[in-house]
């Protein structure tokens, strides 16, 4: 028997070379530039730390209702009207309490907490973060029981 071999042409896959992370961050930054009629960058340090400031700034005015956020904003910063944080970050300690008082700040009549949704099991690190900045007796009181346990003892 004879066989007859040809060669198939694979498809040529297009890939995308990764972007360095602060190609990426430009990328967006010129996105929120178009967006609101600004003209940031991260190639200058005063014109990113004006779009940190510039970020704070509209998230306090209302003006966005949507903040995704790696590092920036997790710490350091204020906005009492923030209501939810949506986390899926493996955050520990310090970290995890900052984060957390983004959402938790009381604002008046209007707001007594802020809701965390969390994408990632944080139950024990959440835990041993409250134990170890406050005390092992107030996670049953700073923490709400889930929706679930809740709806059932109704």
């Amino acid at each position: 028997m004879n066989y007859e071999y040809s060669e198939a042409a694979e498809p040529q896959a297009e890939y995308k070379v990764n972007l360095h992370s602060r190609d990426k961050l430009e990328e967006y930054i010129q996105d929120y530039n178009q967006l609101f009629g600004d003209n940031f960058t991260t190639k200058d340090p005063q014109s990113y730390y004006n779009y940190y400031n510039d970020i704070s700034k509209k998230v306090k005015e209302r003006k966005i209702d949507i903040l995704m956020v790696v590092n920036m904003f997790l710490t350091g910063f204020d906005s009492p009207t923030l209501n939810t944080l949506y986390v899926d970050k493996n955050l520990r300690y310090h970290g995890l309490i900052q984060a957390y008082s983004r959402t938790n700040r009381i604002l008046n009549e209007q707001k007594s907490q802020g809701n965390i949704v969390a994408f990632r099991n944080l139950k024990s690190r959440t835990d041993e973060a409250i134990t170890l900045f406050s005390n092992k007796e107030a996670i049953e009181v700073i923490i709400m029981k889930p929706y679930g346990r809740l709806r059932c003892q109704v």
